[in-house]
């Protein structure tokens, strides 16, 4: 499978939304967390966080895939907002190349920070097995705690 990261264009934002709620919608259900999570979220506000953040859109084999969405700290530390794939690109081995892909095309970014749920234990994984350091934890209501991570390059 070929892939590339490119900067979202506005007009892949219907269809990014509707990947990103199909890839979150478990999450939304076993969490409940109908507040910030990314399966309950509107268009306005995907468009804000595509004018005020870094977004970028996966294409695997030419189709649209999944996004990207970080946040710039400072000039070499960026936060991990959200990335996601549809279901039929998950469980292939993209992960990994999409984020080596990723920190080679932003080289000056040197740390990197994220959260995931602390009972995800495979995003837990899949982030301590690319380097990522668990360095806290918030909860954000009775049934999910995060776990936040940085990796130092």
């Amino acid at each position: 499978m070929k892939f590339r990261i490119i900067p979202s264009k506005h007009a892949e934002a219907n269809e990014l939304l509707k990947i990103q709620k199909q890839a979150f919608h478990s999450d939304l259900i076993k969490y409940k967390d109908y507040h910030t999570s990314p399966a309950s979220e509107s268009l306005d506000y995907f468009f804000f966080r595509m004018q005020h953040s870094l977004h970028y859109s996966i294409f695997v084999d030419g189709r649209l895939a999944g996004g990207i969405c970080l946040v710039r700290q400072t000039k070499d530390h960026n936060y991990l907002y959200r990335i996601f794939l549809g279901s039929e690109f998950q469980n292939k081995g993209l992960g990994s190349k999409i984020l080596q892909e990723l920190e080679k095309q932003l080289p000056k970014v040197k740390k990197w920070s994220l959260d995931t749920p602390k009972d995800n234990h495979r995003n837990r994984h899949f982030y301590e097995k690319f380097g990522y350091k668990k360095t806290g934890e918030q909860q954000v209501n009775e049934y999910l705690t995060l776990i936040n991570y940085e990796k130092i390059l």
